[in-house]
């Protein structure tokens, strides 16, 4: 499904990516996880290309989308992406905030995008909330719309970029049973997190990132429990003690 060879990445003399090859199956559930400043959010970034690579290919479904040739907004309307902060319209209702896109990128009508927008709220469980503004939403609340509003593209993978950093303790778990119920039913994923249950749990694959590198990946159980590189080692000790 997505297929990445040999990205690098630089802001400026800083090199943030550093040769970065990666391949996600379709239905596969891939969480990224390592320090701060490990590249990990710029990866998904030049992924949907809101941060084009400098050098490397991406490849979506076998075409390479970093082109000069294809749309930038087509290849983010396939992988859709949640970030830390919900990006969510204020002055527009949770409904509001998921048929924007249906109705301005794809066209559809206000009933139809209406219809599929409802259905999509209560995928998430906020079919209650549809008339409800942002401001009158827990953080919990906020980011299932976001998640609602990226689904409503029938995007064919999905990224997520530290979806419950900003959320209180007690509305992480809603969030993550969300992005649960999607792992099983299917959806091609890719999640930078720090909550490792739900890596442990959810993903078929952890990635380990440091410096701009993937230093090493595997199954959660031999991530966490059986790592061959040190520096996966004291990473994990650390954030599981």
């Amino acid at each position: 499904m997505i297929r990445v060879e040999g990205i690098h990445k630089y802001f400026g003399t800083l090199h943030v990516l550093r040769g970065i090859s990666l391949d996600v199956e379709k239905g596969e559930a891939v969480v990224v996880i390592g320090p701060s400043g490990s590249g990990k959010s710029t990866l998904l970034r030049c992924i949907n290309l809101l941060v084009e690579p400098d050098e490397g290919r991406v490849f979506l479904e076998g075409t390479q989308v970093n082109r000069a040739d294809i749309r930038r907004e087509w290849v983010r309307q396939q992988v859709g992406m949640v970030f830390q902060s919900f990006n969510l319209f204020t002055h527009l209702t949770a409904l509001q905030n998921v048929m924007l896109g249906l109705t301005q990128v794809k066209g559809i009508s206000k009933d139809v995008a209406a219809t599929k927008a409802r259905q999509l709220l209560a995928r998430v469980g906020l079919a209650a909330k549809e008339h409800a503004y942002p401001a009158q939403l827990s953080g919990g609340q906020q980011q299932r719309v976001a998640i609602a509003r990226a689904l409503a593209m029938d995007p064919k993978a999905m990224l997520f970029d530290e979806p419950t950093s900003a959320l209180d303790p007690e509305y992480i778990r809603e969030v993550l049973d969300v992005m649960t119920a999607l792992a099983r039913e299917g959806m091609t994923m890719i999640v930078v997190t720090h909550e490792m249950g739900f890596a442990s749990s959810v993903a078929s694959r952890i990635l380990f990132m440091d410096t701009g590198m993937i230093i090493e990946e595997g199954t959660p159980d031999k991530i966490f429990h059986h790592p061959e590189h040190e520096r996966t080692r004291s990473f994990v000790d650390k954030i599981l003690r």
